[in-house]
């Protein structure tokens, strides 16, 4: 018995030490196992990371901005100043180093300019004077000026055959400046008897696109030849049509900002007591008639605009892009944006109303 318990315990020892052997074995294998793991996951990770890496590269590539450089127009960087007449009579915003001028003729009739530097845009506003109905009713009213010994200066006459703005305009060209008035678009009463209209001008050969209102009253006399007409509150804003978009919205700031003094005012009623009320409205209530204009400008046919703007942009060799951020619009050559990589920018699209907007830079 002892025998066999000595064999039994024989094999048992023998059992245990194989037992050891085979969990020695299965641990080798098990840890190298782990290794094996270890090894393919530390190739996964590095794989990972190298497809990460080149994924965050490829990223920042598509992303990477491309640099421009923008030059800030005079249009959208202006600094204003007041000006005040030397006679105390108005005062007016203009741009800093622009030009203001005025003409008292007999206080009744006072005319303002304001015109940049290079003498290329202007505004001109006059508080009243005479048009005629016609030549024949100038010439009446010049000969009858000489039989009291005042001369007038022949053929010196604005002409208003219908009474109207736009009779005003289309007539008395070579007395306001320009040639050629071509009515773009009537863009509605300004609130005091007259019209807001849209026009082409030739200036000195150039195209020129303007803001034009007046009062036109008829002033009936005791027989026709004798009739003359007021045209009170005239105005006109004449830009390069290039450049309408870009600067309208501050030559209405400067119209906008024009004031009359009190002491204007009874100076020309002591002149002549007869000043019609629509007058001295129409220069109380400049800002008034400055906001109807761009109002009506706004809400007026936008295809004439857009097309005019296009067709400046191709003589020029020009076209214009947008900030999809900001919508501000930019300059830029004919052909930049074809080469253009960066996402900052966009084109503006033909016929779009981008092109009604102010530019306010240029991209080189």
């Amino acid at each position: 018995m002892k025998k066999s318990i000595a064999v039994l315990l024989s094999a048992v020892l023998v059992m245990a030490s194989c037992t050891a052997c085979s969990g020695s074995s299965r641990q080798s294998g098990r840890k190298k196992s782990q290794d094996s793991s270890k090894s393919h996951a530390d190739d996964v990770i590095s794989d990972t990371t190298e497809k990460s890496t080149a994924t965050s590269e490829s990223t920042t590539t598509a992303t990477t901005k491309q640099e421009v450089t923008i030059k800030t127009n005079d249009n959208a960087n202006v600094r204003w100043t007041t000006y005040y007449s030397d006679d105390g009579y108005f005062s007016i915003e203009a741009p800093e180093g622009w030009n203001v001028r005025y003409k008292n003729y007999d206080t009744i009739s006072y005319e303002v300019y304001v015109e940049n530097p290079s003498a290329e845009m202007f505004f001109y506003f006059s508080t009243s004077f005479v048009s005629y109905p016609s030549k024949e009713n100038y010439d009446y009213w010049r000969d009858a000026a000489e039989g009291y010994g005042i001369s007038v200066p022949d053929g010196y006459c604005y002409l208003s055959p219908d009474a109207t703005a736009q009779s005003l305009f289309e007539n008395s060209n070579e007395y306001l400046g320009y040639n050629d008035f071509e009515l773009i678009d009537n863009l509605g009463p300004n609130g005091y008897g007259g019209d807001i209209l849209k026009a082409n001008v030739m200036f000195y050969g150039r195209q020129y696109e303007g803001i034009f209102t007046s009062s036109v009253v008829d002033i009936p006399m005791y027989y026709d030849l004798m009739d003359w007409d007021l045209a009170s509150g005239t105005t006109y804003i004449m830009l390069p049509v290039e450049d309408f978009t870009d600067w309208i919205g501050n030559f209405l700031h400067i119209f906008g900002s024009l004031t009359f003094t009190d002491s204007y005012y009874s100076d020309r009623n002591a002149v002549w007591q007869q000043t019609l009320a629509t007058s001295e409205q129409i220069m109380f209530n400049a800002d008034q008639i400055s906001n109807m204009i761009m109002d009506s400008w706004e809400q007026s046919n936008r295809t004439s605009d857009i097309n005019s703007q296009e067709y400046s942009d191709a003589i020029l060799g020009r076209e214009r892009v947008y900030d999809p951020v900001t919508d501000e619009v930019y300059y830029c050559d004919n052909g930049w944006y074809d080469s253009y990589t960066g996402n900052d920018y966009e084109a503006v699209p033909s016929g779009s109303d981008y092109y009604l907007k102010p530019v306010t830079g240029t991209i080189y």
